[in-house]
C-alpha cells in the first residue's frame, strides 16, 4: 500500500511539473499571429513565442502555489504577470559604485548616443498618374538643370506632396514615419552637402534632395548622463537575476515538447 501511495504521489508531482505543448497549441499560436499580422511567423519567431508561453505557464503555476490566485478571478496570463511583478519588486539590486557606473557606460555606449540627424530639401515626383520609370527619368531631367544653376530649393520643379519640403534634424525615426522604409534613408546620411542629389525612392515616389546639414550620432558624456547609466544599470541587472531566477526555476520542471514528435 505504501509504494502504492508513493507511486500514486510521483505521478501527480511529475503531473504537476509537466508542461505540454501540443500540435494543436502551436498551430493555434501561429493561426493568431498571422491573424494579427498577415504572415506565419518565422522559425525565430515561432520558438519566441513558444518559450514565451512555457514562461507564462510557469509563472502561472508558481503562483498558485503561492496562494497569488486567491478570491481573485482572473485569467491566467494575469496571474504569470503577478508572480513576474511579485520577482521584480524582490529583486534589490545593490546601489552600484561609480566605477560600475563607468564601467557599465564604457560597455553599452550604443544607449547614451544621441541619433544621427539631417536636414533638407526635397522636389517630389509622383508615380500616382505615372508610370514609376518615367516618374524616375522626370527627376533625372530635372536634376540635371539644379546642377547647373545655385537653386536651393525648388520644390515647384515637382509635383505636390502631401507633407512638407523642408525638413530640419530629422533622425532616422523620423524618416521612416515620413518616408517609409525605401532607399531614400540609406543615402539621406551619406551623400555631400549642398548639392542636389538622387533620384531617391521613398513609399512615395521619387525624390531629389539637397541636404543643408548632417549631424553624427555622439556619445553623451557620462557626467550629463550618470542617472541614466544608474538607472540602466539596475535595470539591467535586474533583467540578468530575472533571468537566471526562471532558469532555475524551469530545471524544476518538466518541458515536453510534443510538437516536435514527427510520430
Amino acid at each position: 500500500m505504501f509504494l502504492f501511495v508513493s507511486y500514486i504521489q510521483q505521478q501527480k508531482d511529475r503531473q504537476s511539473r509537466e508542461i505540454m505543448i501540443s500540435n494543436e497549441q502551436v498551430g493555434l499560436m501561429m493561426m493568431n499571429y498571422k491573424t494579427q499580422t498577415g504572415a506565419l511567423p518565422t522559425k525565430r519567431q515561432l520558438d519566441a513565442m513558444i518559450d514565451n508561453y512555457i514562461k507564462e505557464e510557469i509563472s502561472y503555476r508558481e503562483a498558485k502555489k503561492m496562494g497569488l490566485d486567491k478570491d481573485d478571478e482572473i485569467i491566467k496570463r494575469r496571474l504569470s504577470q503577478k508572480f513576474d511583478f511579485l520577482q521584480t519588486d524582490l529583486t534589490e539590486i545593490p546601489t552600484p559604485s561609480d566605477e560600475e557606473l563607468q564601467q557599465f557606460y564604457n560597455k553599452n555606449p550604443s544607449l547614451f548616443r544621441t541619433d544621427a540627424t539631417v536636414s533638407f530639401s526635397h522636389i517630389y515626383f509622383s508615380t500616382d498618374n505615372s508610370a514609376d520609370s518615367i516618374a524616375k527619368q522626370r527627376a533625372l531631367v530635372v536634376l540635371q538643370q539644379l546642377k547647373q544653376s545655385n537653386i536651393q530649393r525648388a520644390p515647384e520643379k515637382g509635383d505636390r506632396f502631401a507633407l512638407q519640403y523642408d525638413y530640419t534634424d530629422q533622425t532616422i525615426t523620423d524618416l521612416q514615419q515620413n518616408f517609409g522604409d525605401k532607399q531614400i534613408l540609406q543615402e539621406l546620411f551619406k551623400e555631400p552637402l549642398h548639392t542636389w542629389v538622387g533620384p531617391y525612392q521613398s513609399g512615395y515616389g521619387w525624390h531629389l534632395i539637397y541636404i543643408t546639414k548632417i549631424d553624427s550620432a555622439t556619445v553623451i558624456p557620462f557626467a550629463s548622463v550618470k542617472e541614466e547609466v544608474k538607472t540602466q544599470y539596475i535595470d539591467a541587472e535586474k533583467t540578468k537575476q530575472h533571468k537566471e531566477f526562471y532558469d532555475e526555476l524551469s530545471a524544476r520542471y518538466i518541458i515536453n515538447r510534443a510538437y516536435l514528435d514527427t510520430k
